[in-house]
């Protein structure tokens, strides 16, 4: 299968649930890979779903091209995860993550703890592939360390196995998000497989999407922190591609984003804990708005929707009456994106 997909959501744990995918869909993402899939739950034919695992499975309508994102280090478990998942009939690929790097995930054995033991990674992508009819993807980082970059030999080998994709982040285990990404290393993995390589690692806002697709040679690109503050940026990626002009978005904008994410989460979550959950995109979403700080204090005591709106329009319309609803550069931090 040929891919047409350019650039994607990817996926981040307690991030990408199906209300934020929904929204990244809606402003032309042509592609996302849902939250980890934990092999050994879904793997265990007896075992009851939680109603949290159960959610990171949701699909809502109107979103678009979705892969379930499978995590384990079990060929066995991984091989009936995938059966699993296919006979739900709600997904359109599997994604193997391998790229993980957080502690408690590669602490047993899973993610990128796999890219130490290439004769086990291989071991788990044969058994995926073996028990799906699904296209299947594989999601990894160029290597543990410096000593151990497999990235190339694992994508040779999805390539052999009939993948549909590889997607690999430009660093390895121990950098986690900082330094540089290696446009070089994900040259080489491009170089190394005849399907499309997925680049990911390092976009900030649309401009650096296009110019890692350039400088990479990749199929597409793979956008994940960056979408946490401007789920907008694929709409950008688009306008820059027409020529348009890209600005950044206003506060009436923003809040109708907050808002329409906060109604879809709490369609799929009890309001208190979808709304808990807001403050962190509401953060990151209001930076750079004139008196953002004291709505995000304020927002520490709501736990209903409509009070969450209610305090949005207000907010909004202060900012109206005050002709004060553009970004401001010099309030807008970076904050870190780095425990996601």
């Amino acid at each position: 299968m040929t891919e047409t997909r350019r650039f994607v959501l990817a996926p981040m744990d307690g991030m990408t649930r199906a209300s934020f995918r929904l929204v990244c869909f809606e402003y032309g993402a042509e592609g996302a890979t849902t939250e980890m899939i934990q092999s050994l739950a879904l793997g265990r034919a007896k075992r009851r779903l939680s109603d949290t695992f159960a959610e990171t499975m949701v699909r809502l309508p109107g979103e678009g091209n979705l892969a379930a994102q499978l995590i384990g280090s079990v060929p066995a478990m991984m091989g009936a995860s995938a059966r699993k998942l296919t006979d739900m009939g709600r997904f359109d690929a599997i994604d193997i993550n391998m790229g993980c790097p957080a502690r408690k995930v590669v602490g047993s054995g899973n993610g990128s703890a796999l890219l130490k033991d290439p004769d086990r990674a291989l071991a788990v992508m044969r058994a995926v592939r073996e028990n799906t009819d699904l296209p299947v993807r594989l999601k990894l980082r160029l290597g543990w360390d410096p000593e151990h970059i497999t990235a190339p030999e694992l994508a040779r080998a999805a390539g052999e196995l009939g993948f549909e994709s590889v997607t690999v982040h430009g660093r390895t285990r121990t950098q986690m998000y900082s330094g540089d990404v290696d446009i070089d290393g994900i040259r080489r993995v491009v170089a190394a497989t005849s399907i499309p390589v997925y680049a990911n690692g390092g976009v900030t806002r649309a401009r650096d999407a296009l110019s890692f697709l350039a400088a990479t040679g990749a199929a597409g690109v793979s956008i994940g922190r960056a979408a946490l503050k401007r789920p907008w940026i694929f709409d950008d990626i688009r306008r820059l591609e027409a020529g348009e002009p890209v600005t950044e978005r206003d506060a009436g904008e923003r809040v109708r984003v907050l808002e329409r994410l906060a109604a879809l989460a709490c369609g799929l979550r009890p309001e208190p804990v979808a709304i808990a959950e807001m403050r962190k995109f509401s953060a990151w979403l209001l930076n750079g708005l004139t008196g953002s700080a004291d709505i995000l204090k304020a927002l520490n005591t709501v736990v209903t929707l409509d009070n969450y709106r209610a305090l949005m329009d207000t907010y909004l319309n202060t900012l109206i009456r005050e002709n004060d609803t553009q970004i401001h550069p010099e309030l807008a931090g970076e904050e870190s994106l780095d425990t996601v």
